[in-house]
């Protein structure tokens, strides 16, 4: 993988520390250089309307599609579980408690692969920048 790019008179260059380096060498007070973290290059990026790959979002969409039928699935085996112990008296109760905790995790499992979809930059209602600070989590 390439870890540094001239654009001239701009060089980027990814650091080993995570950070990503721009250093411009032609000025006449000497060489400006400005280390970004990879959250504020993706600030930038959105504040000038393009927008960043994520390749663990495309996984993590179908991850949370596949756990949502599951979980669809699970609650519909828990209701035919429930009828055949309430209505029809079959004993399978073992099971339905077993397809209880299966839905139940399932869910929470669900939200949390939602919630790490959830977009990294919100709004901080706090500041008093009437331009809309962003919040850049760490």
């Amino acid at each position: 993988m390439t870890t540094k790019q001239t654009f001239p008179p701009v060089t980027i260059e990814a650091l080993s520390n995570g950070l990503l380096r721009l250093e411009d060498e032609t000025l006449m007070d000497g060489a400006a250089v400005i280390d970004l973290h990879p959250t504020q290059v993706q600030t930038l990026a959105i504040l000038a309307g393009f927008t960043m790959p994520d390749k663990g979002r495309k996984a993590l969409e179908r991850i949370a599609s596949r756990l949502g039928a599951l979980h669809e699935r699970t609650k519909a085996l828990e209701g035919m579980l429930c009828t055949a112990v309430v209505e029809d008296g079959i004993g399978v109760a073992p099971e339905l408690t077993a397809a209880e905790f299966i839905a139940e995790n399932l869910g929470e499992v669900l939200r949390d692969v939602q919630d790490l979809m959830a977009p990294v930059t919100e709004p901080d209602p706090d500041h008093q920048n009437q331009g809309g600070q962003l919040l850049i989590p760490m």
